[in-house]
C-alpha cells in the first residue's frame, strides 16, 4: 500500500501580531511620560507659586507676577484710578441731584478680580494647570477691570429723587368768600419714569471713566381734569346773576330787589365727576317775591252784595279787579336771571296785569236782591256795668261788624274784623276770666264775649261750617249751654270766632244794638238747608257755694265780693246741617268742660264775730 502526506503553511505570521502590540504599548507608554511629566511639571510650578499670581498674568495691564493677594490688591490700587472720586448728577423737570460715586461705593471689583487671576494654573485636574501654566508662559492671560457698585443705594437715590420731582394735577376750584364766587386756579402736574431713571443712572456708572457723568429724565405732564378756565367761566356766571338789582314794574308801581337779595338765591351746582357747574336760582325765594310784589300791586274783584238802606234791601255793585299772572311773573323772573348766567344785561321786567272778574256780578245780584231774607238771628241779654265797660265793650265790636259781607267760600274771623282790641279802637276796661277766675275790672275789652258768643249762635244756626270756637273757663248763665265763644287775646296767642260761608251766595251779617241787648242777624240767598240742633247733655255736674272769710282789712259789717259760684259739669251739643235733597252737610258736636268756681265773699267784723280768718261756707257744700 502507497501512502503520501503534503506539509501545510499557517494562516498569520506569528511575528507580525507581536510587532503592533509594540508599537501601542511604545506609544502608551510615551503618553504616560508625557502626562506623568506633566503632572509632575504643574505640581512643582504650582508649587513654586503656591500663593501668588503666575507670571504672565495681569489684571488690566497691571503686572502681578509672583504677587501676593495682599500685594496683588496694594499694586492694583496703586495702578489704577479712583473710580469713587467722580459724582452722577441726575436731571429731572429741571431739578438737579448730585450722586457722589462714594455714596453708592462705586468701586473695582477687586476681589472678583483677583479671584481670577489668583485661580490662574492654580485650579482644574494637572492637566488642566499644565496646559494654563504653558499658555500662560507663552502668551499671558489678562483678567479685565471690572466695575461694582452698591445697586441697591443708587436705587434708592435715584428714585428718591424722582419721586420728589413728581407732582398730582390740581383742578380749579370755586368757594364762595364773602358771598362771591372766588376760583383757586389749576396746575399742570408731572409724572416721572422712575424705573427708567434708575436704567439711565445704571449705565451711567457701568463703565471705567472716573469723570463725573450726568443723566437727563424727562418729566410727562398731568393736565387737571378741570382748568382754571373752566372754573373761572362757572364763576362768572353765578356772579353775573346778583351783578345788578332787579326792577319789577306793573302799572305805576315797582319793586326792585336789590344785588345783595338775588345773591341769596344763587349757587353754583357741580355736575357728577366734576369740570362742569350748573348756576341754579332757588325757585321758592322768586316765589316770596312775586307773592308779596302781588299784594302790592294787584286789585282784587269786588264781589255784588247786598247792604241794607234802612230797612230795604239794595245792592252794592260789582267791580272789576287785576292782577299780575302768577306763573307768567314767576317765568319771567327766573329767565331773565338765567339769562344774565347766560350773558345778557337785563335789570328790569315789565309785567303785564291781566284783568280779574267778580264772581258775583251786579246783574245776577239785582236778580237775586228779592230772594235775600233773613236767615238766623240770635239774641244775648246783658246787664250794663263796669264788668263790660257799661255795654262799651259789647257795642263796639257790634257795630264793627255791622254790615260785613262774607263771599262764597270766604271765612270770618271776628278779631280780624273787630279788632285790635284796643282803647284807639273804641274799647274800654272790663272784667274777664283769666286762669279760671274773675278778674272783675282792669282788662280791656272785657265783656266782647258777649258779642262773639252771640255772632256765634246766630252762624251755628243759619247752618254755616263753624271754625275756630272755645268755651269759658266756667259757665255763664245768659248764654245757651254748651254753645259760647270766648276771645282772648295774651301777646301771640290768640282764641277768635270763626266761620266760614260755604252757600253760593254772599251774607250780611248785621248787627243791633238794643238797651241791655245785642243782636247779630245773617242775611242772604237761602239753599234749603236745615239745622237741628239738639238739647246739651249734662253730666259730672259738681255743685257750687260762697266762702265767706272774715277780716280786720275791711270796716265793720261790710262786705267785698272776691269771686262769685259757677257750677261745673261737662255738656255736649250736637248739630246737624242738611241739604234741601237730605245730604248732610255738617254734623258738629260741640264738648263743653265748665270748672266749679267757689264764690268767695270777704266780711268786716263785728263784735262777737269770729276771728280774723275763719272762713265759713256759705251755704256749705253736700257732703
Amino acid at each position: 500500500m502507497t501512502s503520501r502526506a503534503d506539509a501545510t503553511l499557517p494562516e498569520r505570521l506569528p511575528w507580525r501580531g507581536f510587532a503592533w502590540r509594540r508599537v501601542a504599548l511604545s506609544f502608551g507608554l510615551t503618553l504616560l511620560a508625557l502626562f506623568t511629566f506633566a503632572a509632575v511639571f504643574a505640581g512643582a510650578y504650582a508649587r513654586l507659586h503656591e500663593g501668588r499670581v503666575l507670571p504672565g498674568v495681569d489684571v488690566g495691564g497691571v503686572e502681578l507676577a509672583g504677587l501676593d493677594r495682599a500685594a496683588a490688591g496694594r499694586k492694583l490700587r496703586a495702578a489704577l484710578p479712583d473710580l469713587g472720586r467722580g459724582a452722577l448728577t441726575v436731571r429731572v423737570a429741571g431739578e438737579t441731584e448730585r450722586i457722589r460715586y462714594s455714596q453708592v461705593e462705586r468701586d473695582y471689583a477687586i476681589a472678583g478680580m483677583l479671584d481670577q487671576a489668583f485661580m490662574i494654573g492654580h485650579g482644574g485636574g494637572p492637566v488642566d494647570q499644565f496646559v494654563a501654566q504653558m499658555r500662560t508662559m507663552i502668551d499671558g492671560v489678562h483678567v479685565p477691570l471690572a466695575v461694582s457698585w452698591d445697586s441697591a443705594e443708587l436705587v434708592r437715590r435715584v428714585t428718591a429723587f424722582a419721586v420728589a420731582q413728581e407732582a398730582p394735577a390740581i383742578d380749579a376750584s370755586i368757594s364762595r368768600p364773602e358771598g362771591e364766587y372766588v376760583v383757586s386756579g389749576s396746575s399742570v402736574g408731572s409724572s416721572v419714569d422712575e424705573q427708567g431713571a434708575v436704567r439711565l443712572a445704571m449705565a451711567a456708572l457701568d463703565n471705567l471713566s472716573a469723570s463725573d457723568t450726568a443723566i437727563t429724565v424727562q418729566a410727562t405732564p398731568i393736565e387737571p381734569a378741570v382748568t382754571t378756565q373752566q372754573a373761572q367761566a362757572a364763576a362768572d356766571s353765578a356772579n353775573a346773576v346778583s351783578a345788578a338789582p332787579l326792577v319789577l314794574a306793573a302799572g305805576e308801581t315797582s319793586m326792585t330787589i336789590d344785588a345783595a337779595t338775588i345773591n341769596g338765591w344763587v349757587h353754583l351746582d357741580e355736575a357728577t365727576g366734576g369740570g362742569s357747574w350748573q348756576v341754579s336760582i332757588e325757585p321758592a325765594a322768586v316765589y316770596q317775591v312775586v307773592d308779596a310784589y302781588k299784594k302790592q300791586v294787584d286789585v282784587p274783584a269786588t264781589n255784588a252784595a247786598w247792604s241794607f238802606e234802612g230797612r230795604e234791601k239794595v245792592v252794592s255793585p260789582a267791580a272789576d279787579g287785576q292782577e299780575i299772572d302768577r306763573e307768567a311773573a314767576i317765568s319771567s323772573v327766573l329767565d331773565t336771571l338765567n339769562g344774565r348766567a347766560a350773558g345778557s344785561s337785563d335789570d328790569r321786567i315789565n309785567l303785564a296785569m291781566v284783568p280779574v272778574a267778580p264772581e258775583l256780578g251786579t246783574a245776577e245780584a239785582q236778580s237775586l236782591v228779592s230772594r235775600v231774607e233773613r236767615l238766623s238771628r240770635w239774641t244775648t241779654r246783658y246787664e250794663s256795668s263796669a264788668r263790660n265797660g257799661f255795654g262799651q265793650n259789647i257795642r263796639r265790636p257790634t257795630n264793627l261788624i255791622d254790615g260785613t259781607v262774607v263771599q262764597p267760600g270766604e271765612e270770618f274771623d271776628f278779631v280780624a274784623i273787630a279788632g285790635p282790641i284796643t282803647e284807639g279802637n273804641g274799647y274800654t276796661s272790663g272784667a274777664a276770666i283769666i286762669h279760671g277766675n274773675t278778674r272783675l275790672d282792669g282788662v280791656l275789652g272785657g265783656g266782647l264775649c258777649s258779642c262773639s258768643t252771640t255772632l256765634f249762635n246766630a252762624a251755628l244756626r243759619a247752618g254755616f261750617e263753624m271754625g275756630a270756637r272755645r268755651n269759658h273757663a266756667y259757665y255763664i248763665d245768659r248764654y245757651p249751654v254748651g254753645l259760647d265763644a270766648t276771645i282772648w287775646i295774651n301777646g301771640s296767642y290768640v282764641q277768635t270766632m270763626t266761620f266760614t260761608n260755604d252757600s253760593d251766595y254772599p251774607i250780611v251779617i248785621r248787627g243791633i244794638n238794643r238797651r241791655g241787648a245785642v243782636e247779630f242777624q245773617i242775611w242772604g240767598v237761602p239753599d234749603g238747608r236745615e239745622v237741628r240742633i239738639s238739647r246739651p247733655r249734662v253730666w259730672n255736674e259738681r255743685e257750687a257755694w260762697t266762702r265767706i272769710q272774715y277780716t280786720d282789712n275791711l270796716p265793720a259789717g261790710r262786705t267785698e265780693r272776691i269771686e262769685y259760684p259757677f257750677a261745673g259739669f261737662n255738656s255736649e251739643v250736637t248739630r246737624t246741617v242738611t241739604a234741601a235733597d237730605g245730604t248732610v252737610l255738617h254734623e258738629d258736636v260741640f264738648n263743653s268742660r265748665y270748672k266749679r268756681v267757689i264764690g268767695y265773699v270777704l266780711v268786716g267784723r263785728e263784735p262777737g264775730d269770729p276771728p280774723a280768718g275763719t272762713i265759713v261756707e256759705n251755704p256749705p257744700p253736700d257732703a
